[in-house]
């Protein structure tokens, strides 16, 4: 039988085995998105907000927030 999974719930379970942060920000998680403002310089409001618009992943954040 085959399972399906979220993409990213398997990039955050790959990057959490190998110690380095999670290559998709997990919006359910205070911690986790007060740690990705901080790292964008940017408030948490302003994060949700480009969150919205490109999604969760920190590559397309980046981008987006030319950062």
């Amino acid at each position: 039988m085959i399972t399906l999974v979220k993409v990213s719930d398997v990039l955050a379970a790959t990057a959490a085995a190998s110690g380095q942060p999670s290559p998709v920000i997990d919006v359910t998680s205070d911690s986790a998105t007060t740690y990705w403002a901080g790292r964008f310089g940017i408030s948490t409001i302003e994060l949700a907000s480009a969150i919205e618009k490109v999604g969760p992943s920190v590559a397309a954040l980046r981008r987006h927030l030319n950062k």
